[in-house]
């Protein structure tokens, strides 16, 4: 059997919600294992003070700095909108500097700034950090008390509105089976959701933080306090999460830096800027001496290595490159949000390929995209993950739609245009709804089976709730017939789909016999959210 030491914080709010942030400034869950420990470092050291501090509780925070702990966690209730509020921003010398100048109207209200929130609500209320320990383990017993101690003193997690109450014990498997919530496990292939977790030396780089802190004013004025950098980022996955994808980013510039940075039409350009991207990769791959065991037939082009007229197919389908165009997500005020034009690329890999990502990324950046034979269309610059719209297909949402449209797996059978010349041909009203809901099923199964492929598991596939139709669920979104479709897909059924999984899921999303040239790409939508 074995024994973990729970760390437990227990949101303190009525209608629990979390406002922590990651490296990234985007919602941080679940709540990341530094900062917990971040919390009890601040307990401790409000506990136990100076020289105490230092010989009581220190080398129990070194002692659980080195460990890596499982998650359980409350579901997410809803996509996080946020709002906006009007602080003071510390200004409270210039308004009292207007009042000794004779400025009595001056208040506060002029010197407020924007702030905008953006908090987690939650399905649940406590969160528990499990730190695997070995059965009377000497090193454990030494440090429990004051572990506990320490935990039992946390008050707050995330922002100052965070109040929670820590809380710490030792479980067994049989208990903590027992715990609600989602299980998060750290992954070692560096897929998942990054969390920020502490490392040894940990605990000193933040003691020398507060001491800068303390000494940020002296005779030379102010010091700037460095940020912290002693840590570590893990990634972390629930039982139903799909594999992560390595990918890197670009965007597309102008060949000319003269020129306006160019912008391809998504239903008609999807496809070719799919193939100048992978046309490049295989150049540099070419040129640079591909260093890996994979073929570049295989991993680049997804042509069988033994015969290059054949596609790859089998278990080996899915090793390969997938070449994504990224329609921009464009804020138009009141009417919300609308998909535009393509202006960035995408190149994912099968999980575990993050070094070949790598080398493809350093490799592709400042590349031409060219058309055999053609004028160069575009060069390729290193795109941020922290890009706002590149976020919305990387991140994490319940609700996808797509931006261009899915292919089936085959099967005509659920083809609007077949199923409307059977409809037509059936005799009686009867017979034409049994035609409409045979489609309606084999169409379901259909994309759950292209899910599946995705590499999502079977059990969120199962639960998810889809909706399909031939017009797009997003503003700009065009119509599927207006799809320029690879010349081998055009004669399978296509649809542009909206789901809705029963937890969070992190992109790339992109499913259905299209998805290595930019097809059945999905991006986060808010509306499937409500």
């Amino acid at each position: 059997m074995s024994f973990y030491l729970s760390i437990t914080v227990r949101f303190l709010d009525p209608e629990p919600s979390f406002h922590g942030r990651g490296s990234t400034d985007a919602p941080e869950w679940p709540a990341s294992p530094l900062r917990v420990f971040q919390a009890l470092v601040a307990a401790a050291a409000t506990r136990w003070r100076d020289k105490l501090f230092a010989e009581y509780a220190r080398p129990a925070l070194q002692w659980l700095e080195a460990q890596q702990p499982a998650i359980v966690a409350p579901t997410v209730a809803a996509e996080s909108y946020g709002y906006r509020m009007y602080v003071p921003n510390n200004s409270g010398d210039l308004m009292t500097a207007a009042w000794a100048r004779g400025d009595t109207d001056t208040s506060m209200a002029k010197f407020r700034v924007e702030k905008d929130v953006r908090p987690t609500r939650l399905n649940g209320e406590a969160v528990h950090y499990l730190y695997p320990i070995a059965a009377a383990d000497p090193e454990f017993e030494k440090h429990r008390e004051i572990l506990v101690a320490a935990a039992r003193s946390v008050t707050h997690l995330g922002w100052g509105v965070d109040m929670v109450a820590g809380n710490a014990g030792v479980l067994d498997d049989e208990a903590v089976a027992k715990l609600e919530g989602e299980r998060w496990h750290p992954v070692a292939d560096g897929s998942g959701t990054p969390l920020r977790v502490p490392r040894p030396g940990t605990l000193d780089a933040l003691v020398d933080k507060h001491k800068a802190f303390l000494n940020r004013l002296g005779p030379d004025g102010f010091k700037p306090i460095p940020p912290l950098t002693a840590f570590d980022t893990v990634g972390y996955r629930r039982a139903t999460d799909p594999v992560g994808r390595p990918f890197a980013a670009f965007r597309i510039s102008a060949a000319d830096p003269d020129d306006r940075p160019p912008a391809y039409d998504t239903a008609r350009r999807c496809r070719d800027v799919a193939a100048w991207v992978r046309h490049a990769t295989a150049e540099v791959c070419g040129r640079g001496g591909w260093p890996f065991e994979q073929s570049i037939a295989a991993f680049i082009h997804g042509h069988d290595p033994s015969d290059s007229t054949q596609p790859l197919s089998g278990d080996r389908a899915d090793e390969r490159f997938m070449y994504l165009p990224l329609p921009s997500i464009e804020r138009r005020g009141d009417k919300g949000e609308h998909v535009g034009m393509i202006r960035r690329v995408l190149v994912a890999a099968p999980p575990g390929s993050r070094e070949q990502v790598e080398w493809v990324r350093r490799r592709l950046t400042g590349q031409e995209l060219t058309e055999p034979g053609g004028a160069p269309r575009g060069v390729l610059g290193d795109l941020q993950t922290s890009d706002w719209v590149l976020q919305r297909y990387v991140g994490e949402s319940r609700g996808w739609s797509t931006v261009t449209p899915v292919i089936l797996p085959g099967h005509d059978e659920a083809s609007p245009a077949v199923v409307a010349r059977r409809v037509e041909m059936a005799i009686g009203e009867e017979a034409r709804q049994l035609v409409r809901a045979r489609a309606e099923e084999r169409t379901r199964e259909l994309l759950l089976a292209a899910f599946r492929h995705a590499g999502l598991a079977d059990e969120l596939v199962r639960r998810a709730e889809l909706e399909w139709r031939p017009v797009g669920f997003r503003a700009g979104v065009g119509l599927v017939r207006q799809y320029h479709l690879p010349e081998t897909l055009r004669r399978w059924p296509a649809y542009h789909v909206r789901v809705r999984f029963p937890t969070r899921v992190r992109g790339p999303l992109v499913v259905g016999a299209g998805r290595y040239r930019g097809f059945g790409l999905f991006v986060s939508d808010p509306d499937a959210n409500r």
